[in-house]
């Protein structure tokens, strides 16, 4: 792209905060006719190999310069694999039916780019023309507003802060509508410290120009080179038509159960803020409990190169019964957008109420005789288990305590906690008939005392 002397110069003028590295996000280039000396085919199949997932292409200048090679680039790019958008490089004047001109002179050739790899078209702001801020401003509008009624989704903006500010104005509106490809270039392209200021009007870039001098394999000349926001499913939505484009991402890492409790971790971020977003929490396809995302996680801000800060982190608790459960995470748009499932987990939720089996009970010769065992999950200590046993023939209970201690190898490989769980209960109680025994354990933490075994004898 040609740049005025004003966009240059704010690359030393930029800010620079603490970074992280920038190599997780996804690359592109942006070619024009430059990147064809001597009339030089792009190999887009090699630029596609060399890892780079987009391609912006100029199309038109004005009402009457067409790019020679824009027809085999956006046919090339598209056949290689790679998500393709194309600008139009603006030549403002009034009257302001000028905007209307270039943008149908745009369209005419570039068509409504809504096919399956199309990330729409761009406007590339970088002159002025004679026009006042405001005059910009309204041409600016204009353009975009009559791209946006032509193809039936909104273009892009591309332009740098300083110009925005100092040629537009710094007009707060358009960015509400319209998403920024943003010029700003380090000395050191791959530095782990350089952050762009952002125009008036966005809270963040989506696509970012850092450097002019970039060498890629299948180009025959220096090119454009720049970084996307987010992850590639943002990318694929902003294709074919921009439906969910700038819908948040995220991830559902980490899903653990306790007494009565799911617990959920994982991070959510919106690109169209910086700031934290809610994450919400249903449990078998009904609402369950909401969180925001604004838990430390430097990891997400290393992987997203520190733009969207790092606190982005979420964790939630959700009470729910016992027993088999679907639990599922979704980020919640800062706008008014889609809010995308971040993943699900079954789980299965135990209580922490004492727990066992009553697996014998029998009166032999007058002498009752009872075996099992019983735990509490919150403790591998030995619980106490009280013995209710009926008889219908004298119509009275007996209350028999004892302590679960007996070694019980396989009940501590089943369910963890120790083995020293058993128990044995033997009595002469003659004359007594049929009976009813329920066996009670002692709850030692969270939950409640709960039966561990009935059974007639």
């Amino acid at each position: 792209m040609r740049r005025s002397a004003m966009v240059l110069f704010a690359a030393f003028l930029l800010l620079v905060v603490p970074a992280v590295p920038v190599g997780a996000l996804l690359t592109g280039v942006d070619v024009a006719s430059y990147q064809h000396p001597g009339g030089m085919p792009i190999d887009w199949v090699k630029v596609k190999g060399a890892g780079h997932s987009y391609a912006l292409v100029k199309a038109t200048e004005g009402t009457t310069y067409t790019n020679p090679y824009f027809v085999d680039d956006w046919r090339g790019a598209a056949a290689a694999g790679l998500y393709r958008g194309a600008y139009h490089y603006a030549q403002p004047a009034l009257p302001y039916s000028t905007a209307l001109d270039q943008a149908r002179y745009f369209v005419s050739k570039a068509g409504s780019m809504t096919g399956r790899l199309d990330i729409g078209g761009v406007l590339d702001l970088e002159e002025k023309g004679r026009l006042t801020k405001s005059q910009l401003a309204t041409w600016t509008r204009t353009w975009l507003a009559e791209v946006t009624r032509l193809t039936g989704r909104p273009p892009m903006i591309y332009t740098g802060y300083y110009f925005w500010k100092d040629a537009v104005g710094n007009p707060t509106d358009i960015g509400s509508t319209y998403r920024l490809w943003l010029a700003s270039y380090p000395d050191d392209p791959n530095s782990t410290t350089y952050r762009p200021l952002v125009p008036a009007g966005w809270s963040n870039w989506t696509f970012w120009q850092y450097r002019s001098d970039g060498r890629v394999p299948g180009i025959g000349w220096q090119v454009d080179m720049n970084r996307f926001c987010c992850d590639l499913a943002a990318l694929a939505a902003l294709a074919a038509g921009g439906a969910g484009a700038g819908a948040p991402f995220g991830s559902l890492d980490a899903v653990s159960t306790s007494s009565g409790t799911v617990s959920l971790s994982g991070w959510a971020v919106d690109p169209d803020t910086v700031d934290p977003i809610d994450v919400h929490v249903y449990v078998d396809g009904t609402w369950g409990q909401a969180a925001t995302a604004d838990v430390p996680r430097p990891d997400v801000d290393a992987a997203l190169s520190g733009f969207f800060g790092p606190d982005h982190g979420f964790e939630v608790s959700v009470a729910v019964d016992s027993g088999l459960h679907e639990v599922c995470a979704y980020a919640i748009d800062a706008t008014s957008g889609t809010n995308p499932l971040l993943g699900c987990r079954a789980v299965v939720v135990s209580s922490e109420n004492p727990f066992g089996n009553l697996e014998v009970a029998l009166s032999v010769y007058g002498y009752n005789y009872l075996k099992g065992w019983a735990l509490d999950p919150s403790t591998d200590a030995s619980i106490t288990v009280t013995a209710y046993i009926y008889s219908f023939s004298l119509g009275t209970w007996a209350t028999v305590p004892m302590t679960a201690s007996l070694d019980r190898p396989d009940v501590g490989a089943a369910h963890g906690h120790g083995s020293a769980h058993g128990y044995v209960y033997q009595d002469l109680r003659r004359g007594v008939g049929a009976q009813f025994a329920c066996l009670v354990g002692t709850n030692q933490g969270d939950g409640a005392n709960a039966f561990v075994g009935c059974s007639m004898f």
